[in-house]
């Protein structure tokens, strides 16, 4: 295989040119030293102790001054006095600061009634995304588009699933996640993973602290799984995001940023039961590992054994995470960790059928047309760094990288064939999958702000690169058993290896790498108006090899490549007063594809462009955020059968042309945060209307089956006052309209539905809390997902619960 040609003297001279211009813009009168503050809330003497820490401050305070009192979360880039201010202010209390040393003393009598003066955080002010211990919704900042910005600040959708949003629910899994949040549907995949949605299109990069995964590159079917209970919070941005992470999907990009290491010592514990023998237990350790607390460690341990609706089905998950995290100086931090997931047990693969003519077939939720003999076991191993160095008070340099091996190994029989209405026969598919997948990626920026005709203006500028290999081994026989539906019997005979692969045994192997180039720039036009420009270089490098061997035996090789592409990126922010921004933007779209055409040559990549306007509010001092977006999004040189070639023409299929064209457009809306003290909200709806443009069969028909066009998820909870303070009660609802899935003249609908749930927490004390969860509060009978007749439906879970108990020390 030929090298990437890729030349990385354009990213040396743009780093070069963003550390001088910082040095350059160093103020020469000294300001007061700011520091990144995160401080949740909690008792204010601990809220002292953390912030003399994190500011290096000698703290002297009598104890009996700050006994009983609270302090509020502090987050941000912030001078010494301004946490202080913050932290103390409504408790009757100030701190005199001299140099590094503060005093903290009771405001006499007299000065009681005094108001100190307010405290500033400008926009310039760097505030951390962190969601841990702020019991919020929202997220005052994200960390998706590089550096932290604020939600109303960027010119897209952005959608966060908060740590309190995920434990409120009790989601433990990735999809679990996504599926609670603005526009994102899913779909499963016969290989124990799903596959993402977003405004029609699969999303098929995951980034892991901003270093972009490619997703996509499956041997044959998305296997892909993670567990939360290492995330601090998911971050979706929806529309075209080629200038994060390169070629791909124009529905989004989804972002995982992992906890970190608190600023002081605590310990929580979990233990979990709930319907069909479902257990799970956590332990989650944060210690300071020196004497000025500049180390940080810890260690989180999650382990669930459970069964499941679905007769014969069980799993168990075990999950361990590790990181530790120094400051090497006040200005340069490195963070380290490790991670391990392990997947085991019986699972049902391939779902249901359905009938030829595509109606349901009103099997029990509890069916099972499986083997006694499926088996499953999955690991997910990775290995990650990051160093951050603040250069100066307006440039900051990040470098992150990551390392990921996956290994899933699976046997099992499934159903493959649709049930003729007159026999109610159907049969089983017996199958063996083994496959290894690793990725890597490597993202360094440098992100600050610089002085030019009289007005502040910000850069970002860096490179990321990303590398995957597949190698995967797939066996598989149809019509292994015929069977009734009255009278099946999963205790059938275990076929070896051999057998099954007398069938088909198809062997794949696949390498994809990318390496970008990006800048962005975001200049300050006028005092209300912001223009942002971007654009990044990208070069991509794609092979597949596939060995098939059986019935139908075939060889293939495709190969794509892609150099020097250039996607532009342009947005214009209009605020219209300090709580309320409108903008418009403009991405490209771009994507490699592997079909061929009739003389054998790759198709061209696929293009297009993202168009969207919209209007956010950051209202309650950044506690609520609200979103209301319209968009289109259209996307050409798409592959598509070409009819006019043999059915044989290459890899016993026809051949492609690349004259597809679709379009994706709607509109969708967002409020999260705190409503009032104690009132958590998060409701989106998404409208969305996907359709053929140009297509050989299906032009202007719904192009995105499984995307429906009517999306709502609202989750809400609510502290109860006077004597029943110690309650919050909550519940929400996902509803959509109606999707299908065509095959021929057969359309297979999957019905509209809306599934309620509902929680009951109560703090017992101070350490202890338990949290009741009921969902699918009426039974409602549904498919969570509907891709084929022979198979691929999927019931949603029936009613269940719940119950949590936690313990913070």
């Amino acid at each position: 295989m030929s090298r990437l040609p890729f030349h990385p003297l354009p990213l040396v001279v743009s780093l070069m040119l963003a550390g001088a211009t910082a040095q350059a813009q160093t103020p020469a009168a000294a300001a007061p030293a700011v520091v990144d503050i995160r401080i949740a809330a909690q008792p204010l003497s601990q809220a002292l102790d953390t912030l003399a820490r994190q500011a290096k401050l000698e703290l002297m305070v009598q104890p009996a001054l700050v006994q009983g009192k609270s302090a509020p979360a502090v987050q941000g880039r912030l001078s010494a006095r301004q946490a202080l201010d913050q932290l103390l202010a409504g408790s009757g209390l100030y701190a005199e600061l001299e140099g590094n040393a503060v005093i903290v003393r009771r405001l006499d009598a007299g000065a009681q009634n005094l108001t100190l003066a307010p405290v500033v955080v400008t926009a310039t002010a760097e505030q951390s995304a962190s969601t841990e211990q702020t019991g919020a919704y929202t997220s005052r900042a994200v960390t998706v588009g590089k550096g932290t910005q604020s939600l109303k600040d960027i010119p897209q959708s952005i959608s966060v699933v908060t740590r309190q949003l995920m434990d409120d629910q009790n989601i433990t899994s990735v999809y679990d996640a996504l599926a609670s949040t603005t526009g994102i549907t899913l779909a499963q995949s016969p290989q124990g993973g799903k596959y993402i949605y977003s405004r029609g299109f699969d999303l098929t990069t995951v980034q892991y602290d901003g270093v972009p995964l490619n997703r996509g590159i499956y041997g044959r079917a998305s296997n892909y799984s993670a567990s939360m209970v290492m995330i601090d919070r998911a971050e979706v941005l929806r529309g075209a995001a080629g200038l994060l992470q390169g070629e791909g999907s124009p529905g989004g990009a989804v972002n995982l940023v992992r906890k970190r290491p608190l600023d002081s010592d605590s310990t929580s514990v979990e233990a979990r039961a709930g319907s069909w023998d479902r257990y799970g237990v956590q332990f989650d350790a944060n210690r300071l590992l020196n004497a000025d607390g500049s180390l940080r460690g810890r260690l989180v341990v999650d382990h669930e054994d459970q069964h499941s609706f679905i007769d014969y089905v069980n799993r168990r998950n075990t999950s361990l995470y590790g990181t530790l995290e120094y400051d090497l100086s006040p200005d340069t931090q490195i963070n380290i960790g490790a991670s391990s997931e392990e997947v085991q047990g019986r699972p049902s693969m391939n779902g249901l059928p359905r009938y030829t003519t595509g109606a349901d077939a009103q099997l029990p939720r509890s069916t099972f047309l499986g083997a006694t003999w499926n088996r499953q076991k999955s690991t997910n191993r990775g290995v990650f760094f990051d160093v951050a160095h603040q250069l100066n008070e307006d440039w900051k340099l990040k470098v992150a990288g990551l390392y990921m091996k996956e290994e899933h190994d699976m046997k099992y029989a499934g159903v493959n064939r649709a049930i003729n209405p007159a026999l109610m026969q159907s049969a089983n598919i017996v199958a063996h999958s083994t496959a290894e997948l690793e990725t890597s990626g490597l993202d360094a920026h440098i992100t600050g702000g610089f002085s030019a005709l009289g007005r502040r203006h910000e850069l970002i500028s860096g490179l990321n690169y990303t590398r995957t290999t597949n190698d995967t081994v797939y066996g598989f026989k149809t019509n292994y058993n015929i069977f009734n539906l009255g009278s099946y019997d999963p205790d059938m005979r275990e076929p070896d290896d051999a057998e099954i692969y007398s069938g088909t045994r198809e062997a794949r192997q696949g390498l994809a790498r990318q390496v970008g180039i990006y800048n962005a720039v975001r200049l300050q036009l006028a005092d209300p108006l912001k223009l942002v420009l971007g654009a990044r270089v990208s070069w991509f490098h794609t092979d597949w090899d596939t060995v098939t061997t059986g019935a139908s035996p075939s060889t293939s090789t495709t190969q794509s490549r892609e150099n020097a592409k250039f996607n532009p990126y342009a947005g214009l922010i209009y605020a219209i007063n300090p709580q309320w921004s409108a903008y418009v933007s403009y991405a490209d779209i771009f994507k490699p594809q592997t079909e061929q055409n009739a003389a054998g040559a790759l198709l061209k990549p696929m293009v297009g462009s993202n168009y969207e306007a919209g209007l956010k509010g950051e209202l309650m001092d950044g506690k609520l955020n609200t979103a209301f977006a319209v968009f289109r999004i259209d996307q050409k040189n798409r592959a598509q059968e070409d009819y006019s070639t043999s059915p044989t023409c290459r890899n016993d299929y026809y051949c492609y042309t690349d004259t597809g064209e679709v379009r994706s457009q709607g509109f969708d809306a967002e409020v999260s945060g705190e409503l009032q003290r104690g009132w958590n909200l998060f409701a989106g709806y998404t409208y969305n209307h996907t359709k053929y443009l140009k297509d050989v069969s299906s032009e202007g028909q719904v192009f995105s089956s499984y995307t429906p066009k009517h999306l709502l998820r609202v989750w809400s909870s609510y502290q109860l006052s006077g004597a029943l303070q110690g309650f919050t009660v909550g519940g929400g609802v996902n509803a959509q309209s109606a999707s299908f899935r065509q095959i021929g003249s057969v359309r297979a609908v999957n019905s509209g539905r809306a599934v309620w749930s509902a929680m009951l927490k109560y703090q017992i004390n101070r350490q202890w809390q338990a949290t009741l969860n009921l969902n699918n509060v009426f039974d409602k009978r549904y498919y969570s997902s509907v891709t084929a007749l022979v198979n691929g439906n999927y019931y949603g879970d029936p009613r269940n619960a719940m119950l949590s108990l936690r313990g913070t020390f």
